[in-house]
């Protein structure tokens, strides 16, 4: 019977983040991924007090390319 609720709870999740983050992926895949994984380590970091290594995983997941100004 567990296995069933967790398989289903597995489908609704799949099913959550394809229908809620597709937009999202469709514009920058690769920030996306960033923002996927970096987004669970700052928090559960953030939340045993290691504040320096979640700011840095913050800037990674959200850094931005800077522009050449001669463009």
């Amino acid at each position: 019977m567990e296995y069933i609720i967790v398989v289903i709870l597995g489908i609704l999740f799949a099913a959550f983040l394809y229908w809620a983050h597709l937009p999202d992926y469709k514009m920058n895949p690769k920030e996306f991924w960033k923002t996927l994984i970096g987004m669970p380590i700052g928090l559960f970091l953030g939340f045993i007090g290691f504040g320096a290594l979640n700011e840095a995983i913050r800037k990674w997941a959200v850094e931005k390319k800077k522009s050449n100004k001669n463009d």
